[in-house]
């Protein structure tokens, strides 16, 4: 039997991996993975990452799939921009370092046209991501070294403010320095992320992008009022953007219960589809980023979710929400 094909737009495993290689400088603050954490792992335990109690993805647990990980770079706002860039090339390395060991089960798809390949061969394909675009402001070329790192998506801010413009911390909508940005990443073909961005910011991001954009890991704001959600109104938009919207496992941004239900989960997706968001839905999980649902975690319980997928919406608008509509955008980003 094939195996079911997931396309997920967003973890922070790389960060909780790379942690233990920072220097003192870069591994303190307010940040998820402090070292003193319980996700403080030795590099290179991605094969059995999720089964040691660490997180929620592993090599193993992924292999079950023919699985495209959107693996980011997460960079705090506590980092200066210098810091920032160090920060990225550290936990970027991170990945290569992975890919080295275990060849046989993972690779990098630094185009999309490598993606299909990639999950031929029976490997999980990894596409690199930042998370908090501030280190974009570290050097007048810097935006050209997160390219030939193989980035290929990156989120403006996080919640704090940037020298591109704001997440939820502020109103600060984007900076003169944000806006040349989304132009500078739609010319790479880096897909620009509003996930995090506040909403005078997203509609900087609605005036100024020719290119369709997405929300990597953002729910619906009409179903869990919390402003990391999206309104209908900014669904709308990336829907008429041509973009995606991923689906966040983030127990906090699904509904108020301690450990939503699938169908807490599915009231996103059935309230989307209603937004005619069928070509729009996608995943985009947060693992090891937040707490999801226990039923969702670790990784492969993805399965539990397809089951219920399927019950509510059919086989043929799972297998979109669940691979295709990532995939093809990708593609379409490349190609058009």
């Amino acid at each position: 039997m094939d195996r079911t094909h997931v396309f997920d737009l967003h973890c922070d495993t790389l960060d909780s991996l790379a942690w233990p290689k920072l220097p003192p400088e870069l591994d303190g603050g307010s940040v998820f993975y402090d070292p003193s954490d319980e996700g403080k792992v030795t590099p290179g335990e991605l094969t059995d990452f999720a089964d040691a109690g660490h997180g929620h993805l592993s090599l193993p647990r992924m292999g079950r799939f023919a699985w495209c990980q959107c693996m980011a770079v997460f960079i705090p706002d506590t980092l200066t921009v210098e810091q920032s860039a160090t920060f990225f090339d550290i936990v970027s390395t991170t990945l290569a370092e992975h890919i080295r060991l275990h060849p046989d089960l993972l690779a990098q798809a630094r185009s999309a046209g490598q993606i299909d390949g990639t999950l031929e061969s029976g490997r999980t394909c990894a596409i690199l991501t930042i998370e908090n675009g501030k280190l974009l402001a570290s050097s007048s070329d810097m935006i050209d070294h997160v390219a030939e790192r193989g980035v290929r998506m990156l989120t403006l801010t996080w919640n704090a403010a940037n020298p591109l413009g704001s997440g939820h911390d502020t109103e600060q909508p984007l900076t003169r320095f944000g806006r040349d940005m989304v132009t500078s990443l739609e010319g790479h073909r880096i897909v620009v992320d509003v996930s995090h961005l506040n909403d005078p910011g997203f509609e900087d991001v609605r005036r100024i992008a020719r290119r369709p954009f997405v929300a990597s890991h953002s729910n619906s704001r009409a179903v869990m009022d919390v402003p990391r959600n999206l309104t209908d109104d900014q669904f709308r938009a990336i829907r008429d953007a041509g973009g995606l919207v991923g689906l966040n496992f983030c127990r906090h941004f699904l509904s108020p219960s301690p450990d939503p239900t699938p169908a807490e989960v599915l009231a996103h997706v059935e309230h989307w589809l209603d937004l005619d968001g069928q070509d729009v839905v996608c995943l985009g999980s947060d693992y090891d980023g937040c707490d999801v649902p226990s039923w969702l975690a670790p990784a492969d319980h993805v399965s539990t979710l397809e089951d219920a997928l399927v019950a509510d919406i059919g086989r043929e608008l799972t297998d979109k929400l669940l691979f295709s509509n990532a995939h093809d955008f990708f593609v379409r980003n490349e190609t058009d």
